[in-house]
């Protein structure tokens, strides 16, 4: 029942309060203020002569700048930061694991497979002294470095057994 009411007070007159709020004078927006810079620009020549004038001594010390790149060759930077590979980026072929339908056959030089990286702390881990991280480093093309921290810090076959005693344990009741 007050639904009802409520849109017929709604409805009523709502053809002659619309006319009456379309006829009503708009109100005219406030003026701009002009902009000092704009202003100085326009009234003072001399002002825009030396913004838009060469200065011979800045030229000169700009032809003194050099800049030179680090970048590696075969990356290009794109803009949200990403490396983009080249074309004439160097690659190499993978040691195959035993899945060769889905590993990866080709990889950057400097950079290793998934595969590859089980692979090589498998072997030193079983044979430290003839997978050294010199032999590794050559023979996937890795810095020494690089291969050094990732022998020292990525240690995925690590099994530790904790003591009974010291194992928390439900009893049963």
């Amino acid at each position: 029942m007050g639904g009802r009411l409520v849109r017929a007070l709604r409805a009523f007159n709502l053809e002659s309060r619309a006319h009456r709020e379309i006829s009503k004078e708009k109100p005219t927006p406030a003026p701009r203020h002009p902009t000092a810079r704009l202003d100085a620009l326009t009234e003072h020549p001399a002002i825009r002569e030396k913004v838009y004038s060469k200065d011979d001594r800045l030229l000169t010390l700009l032809k003194d700048v050099y800049v030179e790149s680090r970048d590696l060759p075969g990356q290009v930077k794109v803009g949200g930061g990403e490396h983009v590979p080249c074309k004439h980026e160097e690659k190499r072929i993978t040691k195959l694991g035993q899945f060769e339908h889905l590993d990866i056959e080709k990889v950057t030089k400097g950079k290793i497979s998934i595969v590859e990286a089980l692979m090589l702390l498998n072997n030193h881990k079983l044979h430290p002294k003839i997978w050294t991280a010199e032999k590794i480093a050559v023979e996937y093309s890795l810095e020494l470095t690089e291969v050094n921290s990732l022998l020292e810090f990525f240690i995925p076959f690590t099994l530790k057994e904790f003591p009974k005693e010291t194992r928390k344990a439900i009893k049963p009741t």
